[in-house]
């Protein structure tokens, strides 16, 4: 799995271009800019470091949530995130039997990215996933970016935000044949649940934002 996030931090850095491939990298080039002239090659260097560990953190609750949490089906998931410079929204369709997963590896990619979007300071974020599963049965769960990381939301959540159109706050009539579900814990890397391993693991950047401020 590492060669795919190195994939994807590559994609954003710009770094990957596949000619015969249209799709969309530009706007997923994640390069911080200076706020001004001012700003120290250090600083754009310490920008640059937590902006790969952001990505990374959010590949890994990607991975998570796909390796440990969707289950068998045909799962519809759809990343946002709402931060200073506008908001992000990417969508994607995935199927697992098993073992065997059918995926669309850009469109993986982009959901990274707007998850690690949501983990930057004064930025909130959210997945939500619609499950098709093999007994006919559709369900809705989803999960909100908190403290780098994927938190589970309840059932009454997910369906409060499906019960309300988001532009103009309009009820909206809950869907027939949809169960609402409570969102499972999405588990974190091994090396990470157990410190003092020796394990050289990712880590979350530290949180720097005063308490007010804090997703």
């Amino acid at each position: 799995m590492s060669e795919y996030q190195n994939h994807i931090r590559q994609t954003l850095e710009g770094q990957y271009e596949d000619p015969s491939e249209d799709l969309g990298m530009d706007a997923m080039r994640w390069t911080p800019a200076p706020a001004s002239d001012d700003v120290t090659d250090e600083e754009m260097s310490t920008a640059a470091e937590t902006a790969h560990a952001l990505l990374d953190r959010a590949a890994d609750a990607y991975l998570s949530l796909l390796n440990s949490v969707l289950g068998d089906g045909t799962h519809h998931m759809v990343a946002s995130a709402s931060t200073p410079h506008g908001e992000l929204i990417e969508g994607q369709r995935l199927t697992v039997m098993g073992e065997a997963v059918i995926i669309d590896e850009a469109e993986a990619m982009r959901v990274c990215a707007v998850l690690a979007a949501g983990m930057v300071g004064c930025a909130t974020g959210g997945l939500v996933a619609r499950t098709f599963a093999p007994d006919g049965s559709e369900s809705v769960r989803g999960w909100a970016v908190r403290n780098f990381w994927l938190r589970p939301l309840t059932a009454n959540d997910i369906r409060q935000a499906y019960s309300v159109e988001p532009v103009t706050g309009a009820p909206l009539t809950p869907e027939p044949g949809v169960t609402y579900r409570q969102a499972e814990r999405v588990p974190r890397p091994q090396a990470e649940a157990q410190p003092g391993s020796g394990s050289t693991g990712r880590t979350a950047p530290r949180d720097t934002r005063p308490p007010n401020r804090r997703n």
